[in-house]
């Protein structure tokens, strides 16, 4: 059997996290994804930082918090995802009951 699965190519995302960086291998696909986030996640960092001069928040801290935000919100979305897919789920029962009910026997 003949594979036509085309590979995607991988390009390369740099990441700089306090003083480390590093070289991501990504599908190019998700490229922007990764950048996205990446400098999402650090504008995150930085308003958390700045928020917290206050509180004395360092870098290591303003990363945690601003990480434990981005799994919330993915919890968060998980849920609302799960409730709006059974109230489509729903929304197209009914619709199909409503159907059938027209179709002559």
């Amino acid at each position: 059997m003949k594979n036509n699965h085309i590979p995607n190519p991988d390009v390369s995302v740099f990441i700089k996290i306090l003083d480390r960086g590093f070289k991501l291998s990504v599908p190019a696909d998700q490229e922007i994804f990764y950048r996205d986030g990446y400098d999402t996640f650090m504008e995150r960092v930085r308003i958390i930082k700045n928020k917290g001069k206050g509180k004395g928040y360092d870098d290591i801290e303003a990363i945690a918090l601003a990480s434990i935000e981005c799994l919330v919100a993915l919890q968060r979305n998980q849920v609302e995802t799960e409730r709006l897919m059974s109230m489509f789920d729903n929304r197209v029962n009914i619709l199909d009951e409503k159907v059938s009910e027209g179709i002559p026997n």
